[in-house]
């Protein structure tokens, strides 16, 4: 089952897994179709991540690459000014930086 950022959920998803807050109090119980209010109440409650029923159908970063190489290149050249003024060698840093390319590569694939 795909876990999906909230951003990415839509009115009418199925909830595969039950939704906690941080502290573990439960606030959906899988098998809950998804509504405009509970996308309220995940955001109210800092929830970033759901799990919902249905296939995984997101495109591996590399498929993507394969696909358009440019945009790699792109995302990489855009990296060097966007994080200009820190430690690239610092693991939150290159971590965070690994996945700024993966998002921006998968963002401009998704306008091509």
């Amino acid at each position: 089952m795909p876990t999906l950022a909230i951003s990415d959920i839509e009115v009418g998803m199925i909830l595969s897994a039950d939704v906690k807050e941080r502290g573990g109090r439960m606030l959906l119980k899988s098998g809950v179709e998804l509504t405009e209010k509970h996308l309220k109440v995940f955001k109210t409650w800092g929830i970033t991540r759901v799990e919902v029923e249905g296939e995984e159908s997101v495109t591996s970063l590399q498929e993507v690459i394969d696909a358009h190489p440019e945009l790699q290149l792109e995302a990489e050249s855009a990296v060097k000014e966007h994080f200009m003024h820190v430690d690239v060698e610092h693991p939150f840093f290159s971590e965070l930086i690994e996945l700024w390319i993966a998002r921006r590569v998968k963002r401009r694939a998704a306008e091509i």
